[in-house]
């Protein structure tokens, strides 16, 4: 087991989902040593920025636009006054659980691209 793996596992727990964590490190212990510290600078958006972002500002769809999803965000937008509220309440737990996922495939794709 490389020795820098727990210290990343660890440092990503609150920025993927829980249920990666196994199918995570099986793919990170394939990646030489040498090339594991290079993933310690990936850039992650914070989870729960989303969520407060979607408290605040989730009618207008502004955590879309954080996540990276601009049409979302886009489509949100325009149809605010339409969806009443019930778009903006779904899509906490959506834009949360979806950053979670984006981060993930971050990390899986960096992952392959060192083996």
């Amino acid at each position: 087991m490389n020795s820098q793996l727990p210290y990343l596992l660890s440092s990503w727990s609150d920025k993927i989902p829980d249920s990666a964590n196994f199918i995570l490190q099986a793919t990170l212990e394939k990646v030489p040593e040498d090339k594991l510290g290079s993933l310690a600078i990936i850039h992650f958006k914070d989870p729960v920025i989303g969520l407060v972002l979607g408290l605040f500002f989730g009618y207008w769809g502004v955590d879309r636009f954080y996540k990276g999803d601009i049409g979302l965000g886009i489509a949100k937008l325009l149809l605010c006054w339409a969806t009443l509220f019930l778009w903006y309440i779904i899509d906490l737990y959506f834009v949360y659980k979806g950053i979670k996922e984006d981060n993930l495939q971050k990390i899986m794709q960096a992952a392959y691209y060192l083996k």
